[in-house]
């Protein structure tokens, strides 16, 4: 391929591509293009025959419009609602994600976060740090449930949404799920069992853990009418993407004591906004809060296997692109009109 002309791009906030060049050989132009913003991508963007998309940066329309060459886009990552899929499809291009990397990390991280809020190890560390003797209480941290036997639902029984029902099981957990596009069947394959609606499971669960893609139909699905019709003293974990759970809701339910807890990898704006009620609280360490917010900075995802991992698959995927060969894990099939590349029947 002339090295004149640019090939494969990578859209991200750094220009790391050892990872990428390794996989894609020495005969692909490949370039790193950093920016915050996708009016910082040059002219030549417009000759790649491939894109990668990483975080922190949105591909909408307006970028698309751009991609003549273009004959595939990898999302490098599980959430792909970073790029306009539905712009992509009608513009022939089909979007890929890497719904495989991290599943392991992601579901380890559900767990981290849901036993510490569960048992509320905040509280403990926190009167330790304070006063060590005084701490040293087993009842320091309040009252506190058995785990075994108490139910857990799970919203998207995907790939991590399946790693944390197994993982339940083993705890003793009853599980329940809700996943409207998943077929009857995959409750008696996981002997768990399936809620009949989100408010059904809801009613349900003790824990609550999100693993659901954001779309137009998960966009603020937590909200105060439905946490209201959850027990008192709900647990509530999101890992899945923040804008399905309404921060303000959470707040207020957190408030009332609807829910006992809330711990969370992703929030509605990332980073946090400090001025919102809850983050102002968790940040001044409020006492009402104490050891009842668990939050981590969207890296439920991360071990440096991981991350080798997702860009090496997200690499493959543009190899096979290069090579007009038909590419899996396509997420905006619905959409796509009269593809550059053939994607696998079924692929999503």
């Amino acid at each position: 391929m002339p090295k004149e002309e640019v090939r494969v791009a990578i859209v991200d906030r750094t220009t790391e591509d050892d990872v990428e060049r390794e996989v894609l050989g020495p005969d692909v132009d490949l370039r790193a293009y950093a920016c915050n913003v996708e009016t910082e991508l040059p002219d030549e963007i417009g000759t790649a025959l491939g894109v990668m998309v990483r975080t922190g940066v949105r591909i909408t329309e307006r970028t698309i419009g751009r991609l003549k060459a273009c004959r595939v886009i990898v999302r490098a990552g599980v959430g792909y609602d970073n790029v306009d899929g539905e712009a992509a499809g009608r513009a022939g291009i089909p979007l890929l994600n890497v719904p495989d990397y991290g599943t392991n990390e992601v579901a380890d991280h559900t767990w981290a976060l849901l036993l510490a809020a569960w048992r509320r190890v905040g509280s403990y560390v926190d009167a330790l740090r304070a006063d060590p003797v005084a701490g040293w209480k087993y009842d320091g941290a309040g009252p506190l449930r058995r785990l075994t036997g108490a139910t857990l639902g799970v919203v998207g029984l995907g790939r991590i949404g399946a790693a944390v029902a197994l993982r339940a099981k083993a705890f003793g957990m009853r599980v329940v799920y809700h996943d409207p596009y998943r077929d009857d069947g995959y409750d008696k394959a996981f002997q768990i069992e399936r809620a009949a609606s989100l408010e059904d499971l809801v009613r349900q669960s003790d824990v609550v853990s999100i693993h659901a893609p954001l779309t137009r139909e998960t966009a603020g699905l937590f909200d105060a009418n439905l946490l209201a019709q959850g027990k008192t003293g709900l647990v509530l974990v999101n890992a899945g993407r923040g804008k399905i759970v309404s921060l303000d809701a959470v707040y207020d339910a957190l408030k009332s004591n609807r829910l006992q807890a809330f711990a969370a990898d992703v929030l509605e704006s990332e980073p946090p906004d400090p001025a919102h009620p809850l983050i102002a609280s968790f940040a001044r360490r409020e006492p009402w809060l104490d050891g009842r917010v668990l939050l981590t900075p969207h890296s439920a995802f991360y071990s440096e296997e991981s991350l080798r991992e997702v860009r090496t698959k997200a690499a493959e995927a543009l190899a096979r692109a290069l090579r007009a060969e038909p590419l899996p894990n396509c997420v905006n099939h619905d959409f796509l009109v009269n593809p550059r590349t053939p994607v696998l029947p079924g692929a999503r």
